[in-house]
């Protein structure tokens, strides 16, 4: 993608103060405004405000993901890394255990690190054809998410994945 991501400091919410990545406590989890999908509560009220804003200009948002716990995040990790080298592919650490990135996966956090596990992560999607299925978000949906993303308190997290973007405000939800 060509446009370049606005990236954002990350600031947690303090309902996230002595939780364990991954392993959150219920009462924090609301749903955020995309079907059944969980975020923690502060990102929870921005991320529907969020998609509200985004449906009332025309895009029909979804998620492929938002809160994993910490077996889901291994699971994800376990299933684009390998401790088998791989020469020229990125690696990454977990534990003292250096991983291989695998061939045309997207990357991964090492588990207990993801913003995923701490309830802040959304991975957008859109329903473009009709069918139940959710689409990658489409680069008309990537410009309106530049444009409008920080009113909400959302940022993008990395160049590579125009779909990610986390909720970077804090306990100052902006709606």
């Amino acid at each position: 993608m060509a446009t370049l991501l606005p990236v954002a400091p990350l600031k947690k919410p303090s309902c996230l103060k002595g939780q364990e990545n991954g392993k959150l406590s219920a009462g924090i989890l609301k749903k955020c405004g995309i079907g059944n999908f969980l975020l923690a509560e502060p990102a929870a009220r921005a991320c529907q405000a969020l998609v509200a804003a985004a449906e009332k200009d025309g895009h029909k948002v979804r998620a492929t993901g938002t809160y994993r716990t910490f077996a889901q995040q291994e699971a994800l990790f376990l299933s684009r890394y390998t401790t088998t080298k791989l020469d020229g592919r990125p690696t990454r650490k977990w534990g003292n255990v250096t991983y291989w990135q695998k061939p045309k996966t997207a990357m991964a956090a090492a588990p207990g690190t993801s913003n995923h596990g701490w309830g802040l992560a959304v991975d957008f999607a859109e329903e473009l054809d009709g069918d139940t299925q959710p689409e990658s978000v489409s680069s008309k949906f990537v410009k309106w998410l530049i444009r409008n993303a920080a009113t909400y308190g959302f940022s993008a997290e990395v160049q590579s994945e125009p779909w990610h973007w986390r909720y970077v405000a804090g306990d100052k939800v902006i709606v």
